[in-house]
């Protein structure tokens, strides 16, 4: 009897398989790789080229932040040069008056690296007017000048590098994303080549399978056998 496999049930029992010829089973399996096959080359032709967009989109945004990001560092070493001389002189004046206190804290926030241009100006004057006070002569300080000018220019450049560094994040995450996606619909496309290739070849494998399962089934000779087994046990 031929076991229609357009109405098969959602669960289907030993019998209900060995029903089907292996020969039409084969051909369905067949058919969906060939489907397979002939709609993943355009879909990962698509993906290929989403892929080379989002390259160029990522090396732009990398050149851009890999060229803003020496001259943001330097503006910034820059400009921590005034705090350091300050530092320097008044651990110099301390060593002959320990009446002379050190704001270690505000040192520390202005050697920051992410401290804000606008809290480095804040916290710049309330260390010069300590260190006025502590008998510094602010006029003096040989890198005063030069650390404004850095913080100002730092001012310019740092939004463009925060905007930057985002761009370039969303660009390579966008562009791993594809990546991913085409090496995965290529190693599809690659399985299903060789599956159809296999099915088409001859349904030797799903014969020799069927027939090991008959032999199992009950009122076969080994399930027969089997059943005496477990009475003697």
């Amino acid at each position: 009897m031929f076991f229609n496999i357009e109405f098969y049930p959602p669960y289907m029992s030993p019998e209900d398989l060995l029903r089907v010829e292996p020969e039409v089973l084969a051909k369905l399996i067949l058919h969906k790789r060939e489907v397979i096959t002939q709609k993943l080359p355009g879909t990962i032709e698509t993906i290929a080229e989403q892929k080379l967009t989002a390259e160029k989109l990522a090396r732009q945004s990398r050149a851009k932040k890999d060229d803003l990001e020496p001259k943001v560092n330097n503006l910034i070493k820059e400009r921590q040069n005034v705090v350091r001389e300050i530092k320097d002189k008044l651990h110099s004046n301390s060593s002959t008056n320990d009446e002379i206190p050190i704001d270690f804290e505000t040192i520390q926030k202005l050697l920051t690296p992410q401290v804000s241009t606008e809290q480095f100006v804040n916290l710049l004057d309330n260390l010069i007017e300590s260190y006025n006070k502590n008998e510094g002569n602010p006029d003096t300080l040989e890198h005063y000048q030069s650390s404004i000018k850095a913080n100002d220019a730092l001012k310019q450049v740092i939004t463009e590098f925060e905007q930057a560094k985002v761009h370039w994040n969303e660009n390579e995450a966008h562009r791993r994303k594809l990546e991913s996606k085409f090496t995965k619909l290529s190693s599809s496309l690659k399985e299903s080549n060789s599956a159809k290739e296999y099915w088409n070849s001859g349904v030797k494998g799903l014969s020799a399978l069927l027939g090991s399962i008959a032999t199992l089934l009950p009122g076969s000779g080994n399930a027969a056998k089997e059943g005496k087994d477990e009475k003697k046990n």
